[in-house]
């Protein structure tokens, strides 16, 4: 059977993904703090402890992935100067905790010739107001992956970054706006990137709302 482990596959986009991926018959490791449909990792990913133990759990119990999605995220709006959550907790689960992941499996995702998707955003690649740190830490990711594109040029893994505009998710407390896109459709744009042959990589997406 083959394998997927997502970082926040409890809900929004790592859910549909999820979700999706089972029903082709993907078995789907969830890691995060909230328990999920499929196999969970009890995880938070703001604190270090606990991306170590996710990081040996997968190493002992399930090293034989094909597709590794660090997912996980979180939002909060501000502008700078007016910044009142904890900057480094969202550091720490926007990016901080996927580089330690990544960090500690790309081995095995070497031997597996598994695949790494970063779920970055419109904001990786601009500024927007109120988004100051938010958009840092998602430029974060940009980083990221141009680097383990370079990095992994000449080894069987696909590095991609898949970077959306604004869907309806958790992020904004779970409220749905008109207009923003659905999170069960990016996650249709991310199974058809993975299930391209191993030959073709997307390297980078970028996936914007349309007014129809």
């Amino acid at each position: 059977m083959v394998k997927a482990i997502i970082t926040g596959a409890s809900s929004g986009l790592g859910y549909e993904v999820g979700k999706q991926l089972k029903d082709k018959n993907y078995e789907i490791i969830n890691v995060s703090r909230k328990r999920s449909e499929f196999e969970d990792i009890n995880c938070d990913l703001s604190k270090e402890e606990d991306v170590l133990r996710t990081i040996e759990i997968i190493n002992n119990k399930h090293n034989d992935f094909d597709v590794l999605i660090l997912n996980a995220g979180i939002m909060p709006l501000a502008k700078v100067g007016e910044v009142k959550t904890n900057i480094d907790n969202l550091f720490n689960i926007n990016i901080i905790s996927s580089l330690k992941i990544v960090n500690g499996l790309l081995e095995i995702a070497k031997k597996n010739k598994a695949d790494i998707i970063f779920v970055g955003s419109t904001a990786s690649l601009k500024g927007y107001n109120e988004h100051g740190m938010y958009c840092a830490s998602k430029h974060a990711v940009e980083g990221i992956v141009k680097s383990l594109q370079v990095e992994l040029k000449d080894e069987p893994v696909r590095v991609i970054g898949f970077h959306p505009g604004a869907f309806n998710s958790n992020l904004r407390g779970g409220v749905i706006k008109e207009g923003y896109m659905k999170p069960e459709d990016l996650a249709k744009v991310m199974i058809n990137i993975i299930e391209l042959p191993k030959s073709v990589e997307v390297s980078e997406i970028v996936i914007n709302r349309k007014k129809v």
